[in-house]
């Protein structure tokens, strides 16, 4: 017989003791994989939800859990019409973070049900790689944040890159490879490069004059990068921004913080939601 077990492996530069928090806290599960209830505890079920509507992602109950080292889940999706598998969590030690492992086992191993098993498959790449940038960014101490919104990924690629006049700033102003925006009598400018997939956006910026009060250094943002990362999340998308170098060692962290709070976590939500966004208009 096939076998159809999902392994995962992926270094974190992170703690195993923080990394344990993002795999059972509720707080950050939906950071990165679908928000839960509650925080997960050893010997209780536990149901993880989409972020988008609230409807229940997939449920089971933790058999196991040995802080930091070990988790255990049976696990299940609508798809699978009940059947339970096995979903096994591994941290150990690496030289300057964490080893994580994921076992998915006790798939369908027949012909009908491969689709299913490349569905898992998929899913669970993007979600190790969100928490991958989750991490990186927590021990950096920079900006990221994850909104879920029903708009399809190609939807949010489309309004990252070419409707930033729609949620960002009205002053956009394209070239090929890049863009530049301005707030008053501020601007950024960005150079764009993709990722390792077509939803994995890399963005440095090559040019920054922030006048921000209290702030003397106008280029603070020179150099940093904006890392977006899209996701389907069942018949939306889940759009992470991480601000790769906005962390305390900037003075302007505060303010810029509360900017993409208004523009990303708000505005950009809100037009990929059907609502009213809030760009910057002079």
């Amino acid at each position: 017989m096939t076998d159809t077990t999902i392994r995962k492996t992926v270094f974190l530069a992170a703690s195993k003791a923080q990394v344990w928090a993002f795999l059972t806290r509720a707080d950050k599960l939906g950071s990165w994989f679908h928000p839960a209830d509650e925080d997960l505890a050893e010997g209780q079920p536990y149901t993880l939800r989409n972020g988008i509507d609230g409807d229940r992602m997939c449920w089971g109950t933790v058999e196991d859990m040995r802080a930091p080292d070990y988790m255990k889940w049976s696990f299940t999706v609508g798809p699978m019409d009940g059947h339970m598998t096995t979903v096994e969590w591994q941290l150990d030690d690496a030289p300057g973070g964490t080893r994580l492992s994921l076992t998915h086992s006790g798939l369908p191993a027949t012909a009908e049900a491969y689709g299913l098993v490349l569905a898992l498959d998929h899913g669970w790449h993007g979600f190790v790689f969100n928490l991958y940038d989750q991490t990186r960014a927590e021990a950096a101490g920079d900006y990221c944040a994850t909104i879920a919104v029903p708009a399809s990924p190609d939807a949010a690629r489309t309004a990252i890159l070419a409707e930033m006049d729609k949620w960002w700033s009205d002053r956009v102003d394209l070239r090929d490879g890049g863009a530049k925006i301005t707030f008053n009598q501020s601007h950024v400018d960005f150079d764009f490069a993709e990722g390792d997939t077509p939803y994995a956006l890399n963005w440095t910026c090559r040019d920054a004059n922030m006048i921000i009060e209290d702030v003397p250094d106008s280029t603070e943002w020179t150099g940093t990068r904006l890392l977006w990362r899209i996701a389907p999340l069942g018949s939306g998308s889940r759009v992470t921004l991480v601000h790769e170098g906005l962390n305390p060692s900037l003075e302007c962290l505060d303010v810029c913080t509360r900017g993409w709070q208004l523009y990303f976590e708000d505005s950009l939500r809100a037009h990929l939601s059907g609502g009213t966004a809030s760009p910057q208009t002079h």
